[in-house]
């Protein structure tokens, strides 16, 4: 096993979580964050080192990613609605992405595999790709966020001199869930017949392991963009 940390972000998510399982089974050294270590169900029976920290708290992270060489940012606000949606989504995930390049430098981290989302896409052309360019549509602020979000990692990734590597998965399914985020929630309610279900809905689906699959090899042959 290599002495090289691999610091992974909200790794009692559901993303996050599966892609913790994969880093061990290829002999990495993991750590991972959460904002409560007291649920410590998907941890069990896996060596890796959970700490606590919130990508809104600058310090808790300078505290987490002390000795760790690459970084898979993967924590964000994944919520289509809030009370108030600008505060709680839009300014919580650039503050994040904000906090986490920050401490990054300052911490020495080489790499970084953040993780976005198609959402961030102009999905108007299809297949939404990175060639049709960002989602101009403004009204939602979650697609906002990530939009906004990525620029602003770019943008950090090259004032910081951090190689950084995007990754943005459309809407994933699959096992180890430990908590339903909004993809896995809504599978749910279309099948309890709580929903109809919307053949015109821009939408693809994809298996959560591969997205981790995909976030590792990102790192490891991912180019700076």
């Amino acid at each position: 096993m290599s002495n090289e940390i691999s610091l992974v972000t909200g790794g009692n998510g559901h993303l996050g979580n599966n892609l913790i399982r994969l880093l061990l089974s290829k002999n990495q050294k993991v750590r991972t964050t959460v904002r409560n270590t007291s649920n410590t169900a998907p941890f069990k029976g896996l060596d890796c080192e959970v700490v606590q920290a919130d990508i809104t708290d600058r310090q808790s992270l300078k505290k987490a990613f002390h000795g760790v060489t690459n970084l898979y940012a993967v924590a964000a606000n994944f919520s289509m609605w809030a009370k108030n949606p600008k505060t709680e989504i839009y300014d919580n995930n650039l503050l994040g992405t904000q906090n986490v390049f920050d401490m990054a430098k300052e911490c020495g981290i080489k790499n970084i595999v953040y993780v976005s989302s198609v959402a961030s896409l102009d999905f108007t052309k299809l297949p939404a790709n990175v060639a049709n360019g960002y989602n101009k549509d403004r009204r939602n602020w979650y697609y906002n966020s990530k939009n906004d979000s990525d620029k602003l990692a770019l943008q950090l990734g090259e004032k910081y001199g951090i190689r950084t590597v995007l990754i943005l998965p459309a809407a994933m399914i699959g096992s180890e869930a430990y908590k339903l985020n909004y993809s896995n929630n809504l599978i749910r309610q279309v099948l309890n017949g709580e929903i109809p279900v919307d053949t015109g809905v821009t939408l693809n689906w994809i298996d959560v392991k591969d997205v981790a699959l995909g976030a590792y090899n990102a790192m490891q042959n991912g180019r700076n963009l």
